[in-house]
């Protein structure tokens, strides 16, 4: 059974979909050697701008809406999951769902007139739990039923956060949001961890926000990713960074290069495999 990840941030441009993106290629990169679905990572966009497909399988943000994710979310009874799922670009084991702005865009009002409306991705993805060892779920910046959607469907969360004060009062709407999936759908929903992102070390205040997080978060702060150019210039060539800037030659399942990016989100891909091992 596939262990589902939601990367989850109400505020917008905390490195949610810059997460969702290589962690699902590390994943991938880490366990193509398995055999069968203990090999394969599906990533899901449920963000309408479809950020997270345009690095992961550029051309499968734009498709036509009936053979993409908004049907499946809106459609009663919805399409064949299995016929809609795509393979990724860079790596043969990762696997998309194609998706289209305008009609992820109408999902979103109309989903709240649906029957089921807060359940239907946990549904659709539960036809197809037993294919992947990892589903990895990239969300919107605001509250919604995509939202709320992203998180009954999750096992577990993983919080990109900015490393400021508004960073982290911004939290507080998501900790609500997750709370009352908790208390509605999911009581064993659980957070991974919170993920420092955007981190600038020049920055006087970072240091002390970082410290603040541990306090109000105590062994829940991940291993922070720092601002970097290799992960802006991977988003816009439509690549993950692991295949941005690869090793000079790749062994089977390393992740790390001379670039900080690799190896910083490596780290993040070792940590979600150690968590979730007793589940795959």
């Amino acid at each position: 059974m596939a262990v589902t990840i939601t990367i989850a941030n109400e505020k917008g441009g905390v490195g949610k979909t810059t997460t969702s993106v290589n962690l699902a290629a590390g994943l991938a990169l880490k366990i193509a050697a398995n055999e069968g679905p203990g090999g394969r990572v599906l990533l899901v966009d449920m963000d309408p701008q479809g950020h997270a497909l345009l690095s992961a399988a550029y051309g499968l943000h734009d498709a036509p809406p009936s053979q993409s994710l908004s049907a499946l979310l809106t459609e009663t009874p919805p399409p064949s999951i299995q016929r809609l799922i795509r393979p990724a670009d860079h790596h043969k084991n990762l696997f998309v769902i194609p998706s289209n702005r305008n009609a992820m865009v109408e999902a979103s009002r109309i989903l709240p007139t649906l029957m089921a409306n807060e359940t239907r991705l946990a549904n659709v993805l539960r036809s197809v739990q037993n294919q992947f060892a990892y589903i990895i779920i990239d969300t919107p910046p605001n509250t919604g039923d995509l939202l709320v959607n992203s998180l009954v469907a999750a096992d577990g969360i993983i919080i990109p956060v900015e490393p400021s004060y508004l960073g982290v009062t911004g939290l507080r709407e998501l900790q609500n949001s997750i709370e009352q999936v908790r208390i509605h759908f999911k009581p064993e929903l659980n957070i991974l961890g919170y993920l420092p992102t955007l981190i600038e070390e020049q920055r006087s205040e970072v240091r002390e926000i970082l410290e603040q997080l541990e306090v109000r978060y105590p062994h829940q702060i991940l291993n922070p990713i720092h601002k970097a150019s290799d992960l802006a210039y991977a988003h816009s060539s439509h690549m993950d960074v692991f295949t941005y800037k690869p090793p000079r030659q790749r062994l089977p399942g390393q992740l790390t290069s001379s670039s900080r990016a690799t190896q910083e989100y490596a780290a993040l891909v070792e940590m979600v495999i150690a968590r979730t091992n007793s589940h795959t």
